[in-house]
């Protein structure tokens, strides 16, 4: 287990000096991202896009951000933008790659960003159920992260992109693909993922968030409730963070505390000046499928009755109409 406490303050030069001139910029939109401002972090990097000629740095934020935005708003409205920006960092690392001679820091920084381009397609395609596509470009984010980091062993954000891989690589892609040759990488994974921890910038927390979800996974609870609550000290006004403090919870089956934590989520997502339906009815089906479980029968057809009387403000998809099910049933009880 990686004690956060105990690491020594240290100042990361990731890259070069021009990287760490931009890391109070990065740092702002990865908070900004975090506490679901999406529409701040966009505008901003639009603007830096525009005063510096589409440098890698701002296309690559940018990407990031909107891969975030589209899974909290559980939307696939921003893809062609998203796509489009990691298709043109694969293309302008390609053309730079081949100016030779090139310093060490600079191939560092391309593996880098051509790497995690691979890296969020891989987990698009996954996503959208392109599953060959996901793993041929998964293989390919794993060549140049590696690449990265022999260079720079300091290059923490690289290994979150490797531990994120490896991990979900041993078991979601070799169950759904069936194959049996892939090794199971899964603490070889939470292992690159807490060096990522190392990074004493805000970056780290963007790691702690995965970090949680795989532990879950892994059902190492104690530890991925340690991580959760690191997180929203941090962040106290973020979903990301209180939907994962309560998902540990709720997978231990912890249900009080379950219970509490996703009634403070449900007041910061009503909150929000960006509020999603989806992400209001979410958590109030957790809720009331929370009081179900905890014999509180009463209770839980309130929560429901509320969330079927809002029906009609939520985006038709397959996840909602399956939380409206769910509603249902409990109402019908």
């Amino acid at each position: 287990m990686v004690n956060v406490k105990s690491f020594v303050l240290i100042v990361v030069l990731l890259f070069s000096a021009r990287w760490v001139q931009s890391a109070t910029w990065i740092d702002r939109v990865i908070s900004w991202t975090i506490n679901g401002d999406f529409k701040r972090a966009e505008t901003f990097l639009q603007q830096k896009i525009t005063e510096t000629d589409s440098a890698l740095a701002p296309c690559f934020y940018f990407a990031s951000v909107l891969n975030s935005k589209m899974n909290y708003q559980e939307s696939l409205d921003d893809s062609k933008q998203f796509e489009q920006l990691l298709q043109y960092i694969i293309h302008r690392v390609n053309k730079q790659l081949n100016q030779h001679p090139l310093p060490e820091d600079s191939l560092a920084r391309l593996y880098f960003y051509r790497g995690s381009a691979y890296g969020y397609l891989a987990y698009f395609e996954g996503q959208t159920a392109q599953w060959f596509k996901a793993f041929k470009d998964g293989l390919k984010a794993i060549r140049d992260l590696e690449a990265a980091v022999q260079i720079d062993s300091t290059l923490y954000q690289a290994y979150l992109g490797l531990g994120t891989y490896k991990y979900w690589r041993s078991t979601k892609l070799k169950a759904i693909l069936w194959l049996p040759f892939i090794k199971d990488l899964r603490k070889e994974g939470i292992a690159d993922i807490k060096h990522a921890l190392h990074d004493q910038s805000i970056r780290r927390y963007m790691a702690m968030h995965q970090l949680i979800y795989i532990l879950i996974d892994y059902q190492h609870y104690d530890e991925a409730l340690m991580y959760a609550q690191q997180a929203i000290q941090r962040f106290p006004k973020s979903p990301f963070m209180w939907w994962a403090y309560a998902h540990v919870y709720f997978k231990s089956h912890n249900y009080p505390k379950a219970l509490k934590t996703y009634q403070h989520l449900l007041t910061l997502i009503e909150g929000q000046p960006q509020a999603i339906p989806s992400q209001w009815l979410a958590c109030q089906v957790r809720i009331a499928e929370l009081y179900r479980r905890m014999g509180q029968i009463n209770l839980a057809k309130q929560a429901a009755q509320l969330i079927l009387q809002k029906r009609a403000q939520f985006p038709d998809n397959e996840k909602n109409r399956q939380r409206l099910k769910k509603a249902q049933e409990i109402l019908s009880e």
